[in-house]
């Protein structure tokens, strides 16, 4: 199957389908061996499908605020191990300078290959229920640095050649308060990159792996397209908009977000000048209150 074929619409919808079928089976997966409450009935996890270059090409039915951050940490991991990618190896990272969200999310990506080829990647995400620092949990609102909020793992292997390497596990066991739970969930998330390898190697025996490349092309590029042809329906212009975060919870001073969005033809621009620079304290907790507020009741700062 090569691109002229997948110009058919029907046959692309079908491919579609089966690529978003294989990482809602990842999803199933996870939530079925998952030890914690976090993944099993919160669901606070995701998992997704990338080509061999990395590309994300299909995200799972789970929490769609992880996706946004698979194309970073799969660049991190590549950048790092692409010239020493091995079968039977698996990555992990939560370090947020690396690709990460924030320290109790861990990502795991499972190489797939077909014979000697690296085919694409299985991904997944998990919230872990407690990653060490100074708060059970890992959610600590009066952190004031990384440092206080748990164990940092950069991009590395926690499998080499099909094999796991244990001081990987140890390190994890002895920096979390619920090693049982932590250490089930990253098996749980293992189980589902293992699924997502199964159904696309039987994915890829089927159209096989020139027919799978241009398939990822093509989504892409359907993909580029809808987002462009949204943009060019709306007038160009620029549009602006300002809010506050009451406090970071320890500076009790009103923290200002800025955004100047510029529509011009298919491209879409997000100037954030006048947004207030870093805080000492975590503020997520805040932000999620600031957007589920109705306008009405969001306070602004005193003049």
């Amino acid at each position: 199957m090569n691109k002229r074929e997948l110009s058919e619409p029907i046959l692309l919808e079908l491919l579609k389908h089966a690529v978003d079928a294989i990482v809602d089976e990842m999803a199933i997966a996870l939530v079925r061996t998952a030890y914690s409450n976090n993944l099993k009935n919160s669901m606070d996890m995701s998992c997704a499908l990338c080509d061999a270059q990395g590309r994300l090409i299909a995200q799972g039915m789970t929490l769609p605020l992880h996706l946004g951050s698979i194309p970073d940490a799969m660049g991190c991991i590549t950048r790092k191990f692409s010239a020493t990618v091995r079968p039977g190896d698996v990555f992990i990272l939560n370090d947020p300078y690396e690709g990460g969200t924030h320290l109790p999310d861990f990502y795991i990506f499972k190489p797939v290959w077909l014979e000697d080829a690296l085919v694409g990647w299985a991904a997944t995400i998990g919230h872990q229920l407690d990653v060490g620092g100074m708060t059970p949990g890992g959610n600590g609102c009066d952190a004031t640095e990384i440092f206080q909020e748990g164990l940092r793992i950069p991009p590395m292997r926690l499998y080499d050649r099909g094999e796991p390497v244990d001081a990987v596990f140890e390190i994890i066991e002895r920096n979390v308060r619920v090693p049982r739970q932590v250490l089930g969930d990253v098996r749980a998330q293992l189980a589902a990159c293992a699924a997502g390898e199964r159904g696309l190697i039987d994915l890829i025996g089927r159209y096989g792996v020139e027919g799978f490349r241009a398939c990822a092309d093509a989504l892409l590029d359907q993909a580029e397209r809808l987002a462009r042809n949204a943009i060019r329906a709306m007038p160009d212009g620029r549009y602006g908009f300002e809010d506050w975060i009451d406090d970071d919870g320890i500076d009790p001073g009103a923290i200002p977000i800025r955004v100047t969005i510029t529509v011009a033809g298919d491209q879409l621009t997000a100037d954030f000048t006048g947004t207030a620079p870093q805080v000492l304290a975590p503020t997520l907790y805040e932000i999620r209150c600031l957007c589920l507020r109705p306008p009405s009741d969001r306070r602004r700062p005193a003049k």
